[in-house]
Protein backbone atom coordinates (compact mmCIF):
# COMPACT_ATOMS: atom_id res chain seq x y z
CA UNK A 1 0.00 0.00 0.00
CA UNK A 2 2.91 2.21 0.13
CA UNK A 3 2.33 3.31 -3.55
CA UNK A 4 -0.95 5.08 -2.51
CA UNK A 5 1.87 7.49 -1.50
CA UNK A 6 2.53 8.26 -5.21
CA UNK A 7 -1.01 7.76 -6.28
CA UNK A 8 -3.10 9.52 -4.50
CA UNK A 9 -0.78 12.89 -5.43
CA UNK A 10 -0.97 12.30 -8.54
CA UNK A 11 -5.13 11.37 -9.10
CA UNK A 12 -5.07 14.39 -6.86
CA UNK A 13 -3.45 17.18 -8.98
CA UNK A 14 -5.43 15.72 -12.21
CA UNK A 15 -8.63 16.25 -10.24
CA UNK A 16 -7.97 19.53 -9.27
CA UNK A 17 -6.63 20.33 -13.00
CA UNK A 18 -10.01 19.27 -14.84
CA UNK A 19 -11.85 20.80 -11.80
CA UNK A 20 -10.37 24.62 -11.93
CA UNK A 21 -8.81 25.18 -15.29
CA UNK A 22 -10.36 22.51 -17.32
CA UNK A 23 -13.78 23.31 -16.43
CA UNK A 24 -13.39 27.35 -17.01
CA UNK A 25 -12.64 26.75 -20.49
CA UNK A 26 -14.67 24.23 -21.37
CA UNK A 27 -17.55 26.72 -19.64
CA UNK A 28 -15.79 29.52 -22.18
CA UNK A 29 -15.65 27.76 -25.40
CA UNK A 30 -19.16 26.40 -24.89
CA UNK A 31 -21.00 29.94 -24.20
CA UNK A 32 -18.56 31.24 -27.33
CA UNK A 33 -19.43 28.74 -29.69
CA UNK A 34 -16.42 27.20 -30.23
CA UNK A 35 -17.20 23.65 -30.68
CA UNK A 36 -14.27 22.19 -32.52
CA UNK A 37 -11.53 23.54 -29.51
CA UNK A 38 -13.84 21.42 -27.10
CA UNK A 39 -13.84 18.59 -30.11
CA UNK A 40 -9.95 19.19 -30.41
CA UNK A 41 -9.37 19.03 -26.59
CA UNK A 42 -11.12 15.86 -25.32
CA UNK A 43 -9.52 13.73 -28.63
CA UNK A 44 -5.97 15.19 -27.70
CA UNK A 45 -6.73 13.68 -24.12
CA UNK A 46 -8.40 10.41 -24.96
CA UNK A 47 -5.30 9.50 -26.73
CA UNK A 48 -3.04 10.96 -24.51
CA UNK A 49 -4.52 8.92 -21.56
CA UNK A 50 -4.45 6.09 -23.71
CA UNK A 51 -1.05 6.41 -24.63
CA UNK A 52 0.10 6.92 -21.32
CA UNK A 53 -1.57 3.98 -19.91
CA UNK A 54 -1.29 1.70 -22.38
CA UNK A 55 1.47 2.17 -24.54
CA UNK A 56 4.14 4.58 -23.28
CA UNK A 57 7.14 2.08 -22.64
CA UNK A 58 11.04 3.79 -21.23
CA UNK A 59 14.00 2.51 -20.02
CA UNK A 60 14.89 3.27 -16.44
CA UNK A 61 18.18 2.01 -16.96
CA UNK A 62 20.05 -1.22 -19.53
CA UNK A 63 18.44 -3.55 -16.93
CA UNK A 64 14.90 -1.46 -16.05
CA UNK A 65 11.98 -0.41 -18.41
CA UNK A 66 8.88 0.45 -17.28
CA UNK A 67 4.87 0.53 -18.86
CA UNK A 68 3.02 3.53 -17.60
CA UNK A 69 3.79 7.41 -17.04
CA UNK A 70 2.92 8.74 -14.65
CA UNK A 71 2.54 5.74 -11.91
CA UNK A 72 4.51 2.46 -13.88
CA UNK A 73 2.13 -0.39 -14.05
CA UNK A 74 4.02 -2.98 -15.30
CA UNK A 75 8.26 -3.41 -14.80
CA UNK A 76 10.70 -5.07 -16.57
CA UNK A 77 14.17 -6.44 -15.28
CA UNK A 78 16.78 -8.50 -17.02
CA UNK A 79 17.51 -11.23 -14.83
CA UNK A 80 20.29 -13.65 -16.52
CA UNK A 81 19.52 -12.31 -20.13
CA UNK A 82 15.78 -12.46 -19.59
CA UNK A 83 13.27 -10.01 -18.93
CA UNK A 84 11.32 -11.12 -16.15
CA UNK A 85 7.90 -8.71 -15.96
CA UNK A 86 6.43 -7.92 -12.80
CA UNK A 87 2.83 -5.91 -12.53
CA UNK A 88 1.19 -4.17 -9.77
CA UNK A 89 -1.22 -6.35 -8.23
CA UNK A 90 -4.63 -5.64 -7.19
CA UNK A 91 -6.27 -2.29 -6.58
CA UNK A 92 -2.86 -0.76 -7.08
CA UNK A 93 -2.68 -1.89 -10.48
CA UNK A 94 -6.07 -0.45 -10.75
CA UNK A 95 -5.62 2.86 -9.28
CA UNK A 96 -2.35 3.45 -11.27
CA UNK A 97 -4.17 2.70 -14.43
CA UNK A 98 -6.23 5.01 -13.35
CA UNK A 99 -3.97 7.70 -12.51
CA UNK A 100 -2.37 7.28 -15.78
CA UNK A 101 -5.15 7.62 -17.54
CA UNK A 102 -6.98 10.61 -15.58
CA UNK A 103 -3.21 12.24 -16.19
CA UNK A 104 -3.45 11.73 -20.16
CA UNK A 105 -6.87 13.78 -19.52
CA UNK A 106 -5.92 16.43 -17.60
CA UNK A 107 -2.49 17.27 -19.49
CA UNK A 108 -4.27 19.47 -22.04
CA UNK A 109 -5.22 22.02 -19.83
CA UNK A 110 -1.52 22.07 -18.08
CA UNK A 111 -0.83 25.23 -20.76
CA UNK A 112 -3.96 26.87 -19.78
CA UNK A 113 -3.18 26.58 -15.96
CA UNK A 114 0.47 28.16 -16.82
CA UNK A 115 -1.39 31.14 -18.63
CA UNK A 116 -3.16 31.44 -16.09
CA UNK A 117 -0.21 31.37 -13.22
CA UNK A 118 1.28 34.05 -15.94
CA UNK A 119 -1.89 36.31 -16.15
CA UNK A 120 -2.04 36.22 -12.19
CA UNK A 121 1.57 36.96 -11.68
CA UNK A 122 1.38 39.63 -14.44
CA UNK A 123 -1.36 41.52 -12.88
CA UNK A 124 0.42 41.53 -9.03
CA UNK A 125 3.51 43.07 -10.83
CA UNK A 126 2.00 46.03 -12.09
Amino acid sequence: MGGLILVLPVLAFDVWLSVTTGQRVIKRWISQGQWRFIAAITATGLLLALWLTFFLHYNWSKEERVVGFPVPRVFYALQDKVWVRTTLSGIMGYLGAAADFITGLAAPFIPFKIAEFLKIVKAEIK
